[in-house]
C-alpha cells in the first residue's frame, strides 16, 4: 500500500460513517503513519499487514488507501 518513499496525502474513513476524507502524511515508522486530517493530528498504528487504525475522542478511523 504505501512505499518508502510515499510522501502527501492519504484517504482516511471514519469507521462509525464510514464517511472518507483526504489527510496529509506527515511522518511515518515502520509501524506507525502520522497524519494531518483538518488541522487534527492522528497517529495510525499497523494492527494487520497493510491494515492501519487510528482513534481519536472516542472515535476511530481506517486508513484507506495512500
Amino acid at each position: 500500500m504505501l512505499t518508502h518513499n510515499f510522501n502527501g496525502t492519504v484517504v482516511v474513513k471514519n469507521s462509525e460513517s464510514g464517511a472518507l476524507a483526504q489527510a496529509i502524511l506527515t511522518d511515518k515508522t515502520a509501524d506507525k503513519l502520522k497524519v494531518n486530517l483538518n488541522g487534527v493530528p492522528l497517529i495510525f498504528e499497523k494492527v494487520t499487514k497493510g491494515r492501519y487504525t487510528a482513534t481519536c475522542s472516542s472515535s476511530s478511523f481506517e486508513l484507506v488507501s495512500g
